[in-house]
């Protein structure tokens, strides 16, 4: 019994000993930055060639919107700054295109930060953000994180005071079955999960111009069993359907670039770029 405590003891004072060599010769090759910053670079390019394929330049759109958040609050973009993300780059690649942008929609106000942006971003535009009742937004608990003290109506009314092309509307976003207005770009930001994940893009797909961008957040490809926190692949299922059904081409654009923000993979999140298919055989 005594040899075999032995055994085990130098056993695994060796196995440590291999261990801690082998991540001080990791660390001192800075093998997990050259990792990181590899597989960084490879979703940057992947990420470059998705907003060329939809007739985008992700660095025109970087640049104009460092500008703009450089006059808003004082610095550039980062991914690790809050909700910030490539939804940012890409309305800002969008106001730098030949997209003709005159009628924006968002479904999800939440703080009013991103109206404010495309405040910024599409000045000459008309702009209507829409959330439930301040009382509805506390019954789900959507967004729980930020409702203490009414932390979120504040930040909201700070973001979107005196902004002459916007108008807020509390409502929920099902009622947006009774609009009939249209619109040229659609930020789809509402809860992620069924059925009103579904209902949302559908409804931004018939709102959308013939030419306009709906643009869908948080889209997950892996499924969890109770689709906790929103990660649920409705959005994802919903635009499959709706392009197999030959209503829209969609194209998933990376939510962030940063490696722990990918992996592991079942956390990875992507946008959801949709354009209406408007050749559609009219119904006799």
């Amino acid at each position: 019994m005594f040899i075999y405590q032995l055994l085990c003891y130098l056993t695994w004072v060796l196995i440590e000993k291999i261990i801690v060599r082998l991540f001080g010769y990791l660390a001192y090759r800075n093998f997990a930055r050259r990792y990181f910053s590899k597989v960084e670079i490879n979703l940057i390019k992947d990420q470059e060639t998705k907003f060329t394929d939809l007739g985008l330049n992700r660095d025109q759109g970087i640049a104009k919107l460092n500008y703009v958040l450089s006059k808003i609050y004082g610095k550039p973009y980062s991914e690790r700054n809050g909700m910030w993300s490539e939804h940012l780059i890409l309305f800002a690649s969008i106001s730098e295109s030949n997209y003709k942008i005159s009628n924006i929609l968002e479904i999800g106000t939440f703080n009013g930060e991103t109206a404010r942006i495309l405040s910024e971003l599409f000045p000459f535009s008309e702009i209507i953000t829409i959330d439930l009742m301040f009382e509805e937004i506390l019954e789900t608990k959507m967004y729980e994180y930020e409702t203490n003290e009414k932390k979120l109506i504040n930040s909201r009314i700070r973001n979107l005071e005196s902004l002459p092309n916007v108008k807020f509307i509390e409502m929920n976003s099902l009622n947006l079955i009774e609009f009939n207005n249209s619109f040229d770009l659609i930020w789809i930001d509402g809860d992620h999960i069924y059925p009103t994940a579904s209902i949302d893009i559908a409804n931004a797909v018939r709102l959308l111009s013939p030419n306009g961008v709906g643009i869908c957040d948080d889209v997950y490809t892996k499924n969890t069993k109770a689709n906790i926190g929103g990660r649920s692949i409705a959005s994802l299922q919903t635009m499959m359907a709706m392009s197999k059904s030959k209503l829209i081409e969609y194209t998933l654009v990376h939510k962030r670039i940063g490696f722990f923000f990918n992996f592991p993979s079942i956390n990875k999140k992507y946008l959801g770029f949709i354009k209406k298919n408007n050749h559609i055989t009219p119904l006799l």
